[in-house]
């Protein structure tokens, strides 16, 4: 799939939310005009033929709270791109808050294309989202889902952790109030500490202290394993990094990396690896080679970033040397006394 990106910052939000300035997040201060938007359509256009599947997306606000002429202008720009007139993008997706939508809404985004809509749900506790200025509650989320699944449209439900008020427990009671909504796909973003918000003042006041990175990588992993349980797939961990969201850019505080989805998935292999390791019941791992065995998309999250899999795996178990490779058939010719062998 490829998604050709519009950005309308801030546009449409009536409330400040603590965490949030979608201006620093999105690198974009002004809104596209008609001719920004065909700029960037038309610089995807080569690049589209290499996919089965071609979105456009407007993210960065709550893009059915805007102003109806704004709306219209954004929707009637896209129009002769998509595929039902002639053009190459099969459907417009777009993300909104909860309690922005409604029939009349929903009918409207029908009629011009819209085939997926995101919901900025954040959290499904009450106290978080009241402490985070979010202003629609748990069950405006649920309204508005059984809304836009009950119209045809793709939901993906929006979720962050480490909000104020938050805890590991509301952070795992969310995602699995989530599951019951059934959406057709999630994003976790893990709360940082953006230049310029009310976090950002609170954080250097000393009334929020943000996650940890390992700690927020531990919980995401148990949460993209909940949703795994319930067949809904997890496509994005982390924010997406550009010049401003970075280590050296307007990330004050917070469990921020650059692959932070990576890192989470990297975890899990190693978890995965450990228990392999263990149910083969062998005494002594010294001087011993180990040979993992994965697929090939999954070569680099077993190793690690930086081989931090590897160090870690040598580290506690005491491994000679460990080697991570494709999965192959032959892998029995590889095995004596000082080989162990895994497959994942």
């Amino acid at each position: 799939m490829l998604i050709i990106p519009i950005f309308v910052p801030h546009a449409g939000c009536p409330h400040d939310c603590c965490f949030c300035n979608q201006k620093i997040i999105s690198g974009q201060t002004s809104m596209p005009t008609e001719d920004d938007i065909v700029e960037t359509i038309e610089r995807f256009k080569t690049a589209a033929t290499r996919y089965d599947d071609v979105q456009l997306a407007f993210y960065g606000g709550s893009f059915t709270a805007i102003e109806i002429d704004l709306q219209l202008m954004f929707l009637k720009t896209v129009q002769p791109y998509l595929k039902s007139n002639g053009g190459f993008v099969d459907k417009l997706r777009l993300s909104t808050r909860p309690d922005c939508i409604d029939v009349e809404i929903l009918e409207r985004m029908h009629k011009f294309g819209v085939g997926v809509i995101e919901l900025g749900a954040q959290s499904m506790d009450a106290a978080v989202l009241l402490a985070s200025g979010r202003g629609h509650t748990a069950e405006d989320t649920i309204k508005a889902s059984s809304l836009i699944k009950e119209k045809g449209f793709e939901l993906g439900i929006q979720t962050m952790t480490g909000l104020p008020m938050a805890d590991y427990a509301s952070d795992v009671e969310t995602a699995r109030r989530v599951c019951e909504i059934k959406p057709d796909f999630v994003r976790i973003y893990p709360t940082v500490v953006v230049k310029g918000t009310a976090l950002h003042r609170n954080y250097l006041a000393g009334r929020y202290s943000p996650q940890k990175l390992e700690e927020a990588v531990e919980l995401c992993l148990e949460l993209s394993e909940i949703y795994d349980a319930a067949n809904i797939p997890v496509i994005r961990m982390g924010l997406q990094s550009s010049d401003n969201i970075s280590e050296d850019g307007e990330i004050a505080a917070g469990p921020y990396h650059a692959a932070f989805g990576q890192l989470v998935k990297s975890k899990q292999m190693y978890i995965e690896v450990c228990r392999k390791i263990e149910s083969l019941e062998i005494q002594e791992y010294n001087d011993k080679f180990l040979y993992v065995y994965v697929d090939a998309e999954r070569l680099s999250d077993c190793i690690g970033q930086k081989r931090e899999n590897i160090r870690r795996l040598t580290e506690q178990y005491g491994f000679r040397r460990i080697f991570v490779k494709e999965k192959r058939s032959d892998i029995e010719k590889e095995k004596n006394d000082k080989i162990i062998s895994v497959m994942l």
